[in-house]
């Protein structure tokens, strides 16, 4: 295992409690934050409902804290389906930056759907209305399937992310250059061809937009573990990026 793998995992552990899930509690029962992983639903306005993975840190008093959307991969989505994704990929690779890690179930066909579009952002504003989130640090990532909803999410809603990291994603949506964007991709992909991602990224460039690709050479689709040391890469591209250039937006007042 990859040196920088096992720092993500004693950070992990450490910093949200891994093995600790709380229970499923829907939003207004139990809208306390507490240290640890917990699944939960979140009722939408017309009576739907959406399933969500959730990693708190330990919160200090009157603090705020990074926000991380992570969108899943593909695959059957069976309650809380998310958290398999929270605690192998974006739980370990995001963890240097302490961040609260919302993963919601895909609660339509793919990310990109009108539903799951729909619920999401009203699960991004809950978050950002109650819990103590900086809304200029806020970050949407994802893999293969979720991965192509990171590319949807900052190109049709760029004004809510500080940050976008897809990985072994396909980009779903064309991006204005207002969201840095660190993508990551394997080299010996089988299932997402890295060329619209190079080709996505080349056109951001010459726009003169932020825009890192990072391609693990040898690294094919389902080696998921070995995306972990990138996505600490990146989570540090980001840190420092909020720590030289901190954004501007304010997605409280935008909306």
């Amino acid at each position: 295992m990859h040196e920088r793998s096992i720092l993500a995992i004693i950070l992990i552990a450490s910093s949200l409690s891994l093995p600790a899930i709380g229970q499923a509690a829907t939003e207004g029962q139990d809208d306390l934050l507490s240290r640890g992983l917990h699944e939960r639903v979140f009722q939408l306005e017309d009576g739907a409902a959406i399933r969500y993975s959730l990693a708190v840190p330990t919160l200090e008093p009157d603090d705020t804290v990074p926000l991380v959307l992570a969108l899943h991969y593909g695959g059957e989505v069976t309650p809380y389906y998310s958290m398999g994704y929270l605690r192998l990929l974006a739980g370990p690779g995001f963890a240097v930056l302490s961040p609260i890690i919302i993963a919601p179930d895909c609660p339509g066909r793919g990310w990109t759907d009108p539903e799951s579009e729909r619920a999401v952002l009203a699960l991004l504003d809950h978050a950002l209305e109650n819990w103590p989130v900086d809304p200029k640090r806020v970050v949407v990532t994802g893999f293969s399937m979720g991965g192509g909803g990171t590319w949807f999410m900052a190109g049709k809603h760029p004004e809510r992310f500080s940050a976008a990291v897809p990985v072994a994603g396909w980009p779903a949506a064309k991006l204005d250059g207002s969201v840095p964007i660190y993508a990551v991709h394997g080299g010996r992909d089988e299932v997402v061809a890295l060329e619209p991602t190079t080709k996505a990224i080349a056109e951001l460039r010459e726009k003169g937009a932020t825009a890192e690709l990072v391609v693990i050479e040898g690294l094919t689709h389902y080696q998921t573990e070995s995306y972990v040391a990138p996505l600490i890469d990146a989570a540090e591209w980001v840190r420092k990026r909020w720590a030289d250039a901190p954004a501007t937006i304010d997605q409280r007042s935008e909306r």
